[in-house]
């Protein structure tokens, strides 16, 4: 996946949207080799100063995120409508994300929907991908560099982070891995990792769907 001297410098894809509800301009880079394997990202978020990076090369993964400790209620409605973004783009309609009733959090809910036809709600629980002292050093400094650590490792953290809510109730619920803030988990090699290795385990634990929930609309189904 590391790109060699002889191949061409990376392609760069830039993309820019109005971030949900703020408004403000987001951007995420792609750096790909010239076979196309991706070789690292690159985020900004305006509404919040946001900006993160994740590079991989011979297996190791280097990461880097700087802005201020996201609000709980902050980061599960921005990965959540990552996810609503991702199934209206599939043809369902859904309205934007809410944050769930006082008390729905013990249900295993922490954002719903409301379909367009009234008729349906979408149940959805998130969680932080990242489960490392990232949110300790942004509180106190602004800024976290990650450990470097592999393609592997953090595929087995993913599986730790859906094992985090093996207690809470399951059926009819979308669960949502937040890497929207730290982006390592959103590499499609992680993602491409964890399906090979832990995806059958995760298509038995009775979820309507499991995501991976990256920065703008990068998404990833984990269990199928």
């Amino acid at each position: 996946m590391a790109k060699s001297e002889e191949e061409e410098p990376p392609e760069a894809r830039f993309v820019s949207s109005a971030d949900e509800g703020r408004g403000t301009e987001s951007h995420l880079l792609t750096m790909k080799t010239s076979t196309g394997d991706v070789t690292g990202l690159r985020t900004g978020r305006g509404a919040d100063d946001r900006d993160a990076g994740v590079d991989i090369e011979s297996d190791v993964v280097s990461a880097y995120t700087a802005g201020p400790n996201p609000a709980k209620a902050d980061r599960e409605r921005r990965a959540s409508q990552v996810l609503i973004n991702h199934l209206n783009s599939q043809g369902a309609q859904w309205k934007p994300a809410e944050m769930a009733p006082e008390g729905r959090d013990e249900e295993g809910v922490d954002c719903t929907a409301d379909s367009e036809a009234g008729a349906d709600k979408l149940l959805i629980q998130v969680t932080t991908a990242d489960r490392t002292e990232t949110w300790k050093q942004l509180a106190q400094t602004g800024s976290a560099t990650h450990p470097d650590t592999s393609v592997g490792d953090l595929a087995a953290a993913l599986q730790d982070a859906i094992k985090s809510k093996r207690h809470h109730p399951k059926q009819g619920i979308h669960l949502v891995l937040d890497a929207t803030d730290s982006i390592s988990s959103a590499l499609p090699a992680v993602t491409e990792a964890f399906r090979t290795e832990y995806g059958p385990w995760a298509r038995t634990l009775g979820y309507e769907g499991i995501y991976l929930a990256g920065p703008m609309n990068l998404i990833t189904r984990l269990d199928e």
